[in-house]
């Protein structure tokens, strides 16, 4: 049995050529992680807008946790795998061990609450999503992301759990006395890889399908709905609704003229003046609906921005869920399945699938921020010294004082309008449709 185990060791071992590509590209994952997650952080720190945002707390601990797997966990494996030696003792081994399954079990807990998140920000009503992810429930769901890893990682790790019954064959794997090597070997039994993988992958792995399952339906619906209300409308109607506001201009001009005449005959009594205060008043109703009428009758560029951002977000999250199943879906499977054939995976291929997970903490910046909008601008404001070019643009001009606020993704203005009288005014609430990942300032 060791002679077996020498063989296969020799004949696992990386030759000099397949080093010098593993190291170079080892390294690219590990700078690509640790620079993407700490300019994610680093955005939502100085962004006062991203902070207003309750999603962007998952991804500012999700970057938190991917970049301490790329700083504690991927350079020790990298020097084990290129030295072909482990040279820092039995218990930093465990040590090791555990954190790459506490930070690796965290990663995945987050993109999962992010699904959740977003299913609850985009699939229910502005009331429930309020309700459901409020200030403290976001804290337990943050402190569940950190606490849970620990009963599948130091807890049975540091207790040898996962080692009982496969001890004598964890010790043969670990020394090679043909080359005098000593390796930090991870193998489970049968309970702990079937515990460790339903809690860090297919539990986290079911909620995302669901979710994001709903969500491609919602968005792919709403996408349905806008395009028949395009093919529905009438070319011509939005001509007319502009030209309605023009009647109403008109109309409360000729209110303020009777006024006048009344004011000019004071012998007749009050009455003329109150007429004319009435079709005064009509004439502001009248301006009103000029105004209001227009919102209603053109939809077609609101629609077509929302169409065009909720099949981008359909998109993205195949793309999501794609990553996600090809970075730790073979990882997994081979977890589960690797105990019930005797441990007789290729060391290569456990190599090869284990990295493939760790290669997903430097893809989710991209795939969580570097997609949004607002983080984009962020970064760009960052590494381009806070140039003015890419602050956010007013839309509605600087000179319109107004309040915000968002609620599932949809932000509200309330823009306040001066009449012609110069002394009432009257405050418009305005539904301003934007990206439910990218809130913009107040106008």
């Amino acid at each position: 049995m060791e002679e077996l185990d020498v063989n296969v060791s020799s004949s696992e071992a990386f030759g000099i050529a397949e080093k010098i590509v593993l190291l170079s590209f080892i390294s690219a994952v590990i700078l690509m992680a640790i620079l993407g997650n700490l300019l994610v952080m680093v955005a939502v720190c100085r962004d006062r807008q991203l902070r207003k945002i309750k999603t962007n707390y998952f991804i500012v601990s999700l970057a938190f946790a991917d970049l301490l797997v790329s700083v504690l966990v991927m350079p020790f494996g990298a020097m084990e795998l290129v030295q072909d030696n482990w040279i820092y003792g039995e218990m930093f081994c465990l040590v090791r061990t555990s954190l790459d399954v506490l930070l690796t079990t965290a990663s995945i807990l987050h993109l999962c609450c992010i699904s959740l998140d977003r299913y609850y920000a985009i699939c229910c009503q502005p009331l429930v999503y309020r309700n459901k992810m409020t200030p403290l429930r976001i804290a337990l769901m943050l402190g569940g992301c950190w606490i849970i890893p620990t009963f599948i990682s130091f807890l049975p790790i540091m207790q040898g759990w996962n080692s009982i019954g496969i001890i004598d064959l964890i010790q043969q794997r670990q020394f090679n006395k043909a080359s005098n090597s000593t390796y930090c070997i991870f193998m489970v039994n049968k309970p702990y890889a079937i515990t460790c993988s339903v809690v860090a992958f297919y539990i986290p792995f079911l909620l995302m399908v669901l979710a994001y399952h709903r969500i491609y339906v919602t968005a792919r619906a709403h996408a349905r709905q806008i395009r028949l209300l395009q093919r529905a409308g009438n070319p011509a109607e939005p001509r007319q609704g502009h030209q309605e506001p023009r009647q109403g201009h008109q109309e409360p001009r000729q209110g303020h003229q009777e006024p006048r005449q009344g004011h000019q005959e004071p012998r007749q009594g009050h009455q003329e003046p109150q007429q004319g205060h009435q079709e005064l008043q009509q004439g502001h109703q009248e301006l009103r609906q000029g105004h209001q009428e227009p919102r209603q009758n053109p939809p077609d560029q609101h629609s077509t921005h929302r169409m065009k951002t909720e099949t981008k977000a359909a998109k993205t999250l195949c793309i999501i869920m794609g990553c996600f199943c090809l970075c730790w879906a073979p990882f997994f499977v081979t977890n589960i399945v690797d105990p019930f054939i005797n441990y007789t995976v290729p060391g290569k291929l456990w190599t090869a699938f284990l990295w493939l997970g760790y290669i997903n903490s430097g893809l989710n910046p991209f795939l969580y921020a570097f997609l949004n909008k607002a983080f984009r601008r962020a970064f760009l404001i960052i590494l381009c010294c806070g140039d003015e070019r890419y602050r956010r643009p007013s839309i509605l001009g600087q000179t319109v004082p107004c309040s915000t606020t968002t609620i599932n993704g949809s932000t509200h203005v309330l823009r306040y309008t001066v009449l012609h009288n110069g002394h009432h005014q009257e405050q418009e609430k305005l539904p301003i449709h934007t990206d439910p990942e990218s809130q913009e300032s107040c106008f």
